[in-house]
């Protein structure tokens, strides 16, 4: 029985080796079965690194569309990788170590955090609360740099952890640097039900150049938020977050110049050439 080439790499070396053809080699093509791998690995990848729980292939490949056969093929070459983890009593995945030195990698080379990293890092000594540099990644709000509070209660977010975009100050600082079908965008996709709401807090952040909120995403907990800028595709936001025993309306309101401040530093430091 005839069967498939197994690759675009084999086909290309029965090519050569045929007699009257021209043998110097090309660009290996791009076919759609090699996307479709990529796409494929990419979906499992941050499926298991942005699961609070660990993964098994038959669950991911529910989720995910993608055959039992192919996602158990993804998931051990990830692992061989180092970039995902079996559990050994459930054979359920995890994120792997190798992530780390990827998270690592980005942070050493992003010209945001290098940009905002001193100056959060001086806010949160100054305010004693956990200050974060955040921007939008795959439709979620993401901590690229969190400088913690040094008080022995505190908030924090954690870098590279997704949250919803439709939740908390910073959410609606970054949503409201959007443009309008950007936004509308997130909405169609994410299934907001109540957009009329929701569209009325993000213009009233976008008005009053700052945004505060309570208890959204944590019992207890407060966030101020100030825009930071956009830089091609990428928006950026300064958050403290904290106790809202410590952060009372009073001393929300008057960090805001304070945070206005520190994020006109990290602009100007941003957009400077490298």
């Amino acid at each position: 029985m005839a069967t498939a080439p197994d690759s675009a790499a084999d086909e290309a070396d029965r090519s050569a080796g045929s007699g009257g053809r021209d043998e110097t080699p090309g660009p290996e093509p791009r076919t759609t079965s090699t996307v479709q791998i990529v796409d494929h690995a990419l979906q499992v990848l941050k499926a298991v690194a942005e699961a609070d729980r660990p993964r098994g292939v038959r669950e991911l490949s529910r989720d995910l569309a993608i055959s039992k056969s192919s996602v158990q093929r993804i998931l051990a070459s990830l692992e061989r990788e180092g970039l995902a983890v079996a559990e050994e009593s459930t054979r359920k995945y995890v994120i792997g170590p190798a992530a780390l030195t990827l998270a690592w990698k980005h942070a050493a080379n992003s010209d945001l955090v290098g940009a905002a990293s001193a100056t959060a890092s001086r806010i949160a000594a100054m305010t004693g609360e956990t200050a974060c540099v955040s921007t939008i990644v795959d439709g979620r709000r993401v901590t690229v740099y969190e400088a913690e509070s040094p008080q022995p209660l505190r908030l924090i977010t954690g870098v590279g952890r997704p949250y919803s975009l439709f939740s908390g100050a910073t959410g609606r600082v970054l949503l409201s640097m959007l443009p309008p079908e950007g936004l509308e965008r997130l909405l169609a996709d994410q299934a907001v039900t109540d957009t009329g709401a929701v569209r009325d807090r993000i213009g009233a952040a976008r008005r009053q150049g700052y945004a505060v909120s309570r208890e959204e995403w944590i019992p207890g907990g407060c966030g101020v938020a100030v825009p930071i800028g956009t830089q091609g595709r990428v928006v950026a936001a300064l958050s403290i977050y904290g106790p809202d025993a410590r952060l009372t309306d009073d001393r929300a309101e008057a960090l805001v110049p304070v945070l206005r401040a520190a994020a006109a530093e990290i602009t100007v430091r941003w957009r400077q050439p490298a």
